[in-house]
């Protein structure tokens, strides 16, 4: 969080939360995030996502999941999207050092586009089935050190969207730990006025705990 005042005043912060449940046979998966920023004349950022994932263990790595992703972005190309989705999932490599998940699913999108700058006066809202594809890998550098990459690609008859997540975490302390992150969002078809590219940098103070 960042805020001044004075001779300027402006206000920023972001915050996630992630809470894992992990058992013999299934595993819940919790996220949620939001960015704000804000000066002394209007709001310039905001945005919030849940996601939430379920997955059913099956023999060696495989899994059935079940996921639903909701985000809410004020300023950008969709004021609303909300995803869900099911498939299944194998882990081809899980090394000491090197771990690497492969997700393929199916779903359902629901769109709210941002039309607060355009003269299109139609509907903003659509909906469509989707196919999903996603990977994930997490390598540790260090001892210490970790750096993960999340990458998907939602498509259906209306739009494609892809996600990259890049991390790179630094365990400095017990349970405190210094996290860099880029989230790059691509739009294939946006409103007029909107652009197809999102990204949020951020760095965070993590603390976990189990």
């Amino acid at each position: 969080m960042q805020y001044n005042s004075g001779n300027t005043n402006s206000a920023n912060f972001n915050t996630r939360g992630k809470l894992v449940y992990d058992t013999e046979n299934a595993r819940q998966e919790a996220v949620a995030r939001a960015y704000f920023a804000a000066d002394d004349e209007k709001t310039t950022a905001e945005q919030y996502q849940l996601q939430y994932q379920s997955d059913y263990k099956l023999e060696g790595t495989q899994y059935l999941y079940g996921r639903g992703d909701m985000l809410w972005d004020r300023f950008g190309s969709y004021l609303k999207q909300f995803t869900y989705s099911f498939g299944y999932g194998y882990t081809p490599l899980d090394a000491k050092r090197t771990k690497v998940t492969l997700e393929v699913g199916a779903g359902y999108r629901y769109n709210e586009a941002n039309l607060s700058n355009s003269d299109d006066m139609s509907d903003p809202t659509n909906d469509e089935g989707i196919v999903r594809l996603a990977s994930k890998l997490e390598h540790r550098l260090q001892e210490y050190t970790t750096f993960n990459a999340d990458a998907s690609v939602e498509t259906g008859n209306r739009n494609t969207i892809a996600n990259l997540n890049l991390a790179y975490r630094n365990q400095f302390w017990a349970d405190l730990a210094l996290k860099v992150g880029f989230d790059i969002k691509y739009t294939d078809k946006v409103p007029v006025g909107t652009e197809n590219h999102d990204v949020v940098s951020t760095v965070n103070l993590i603390y976990s705990f189990r």
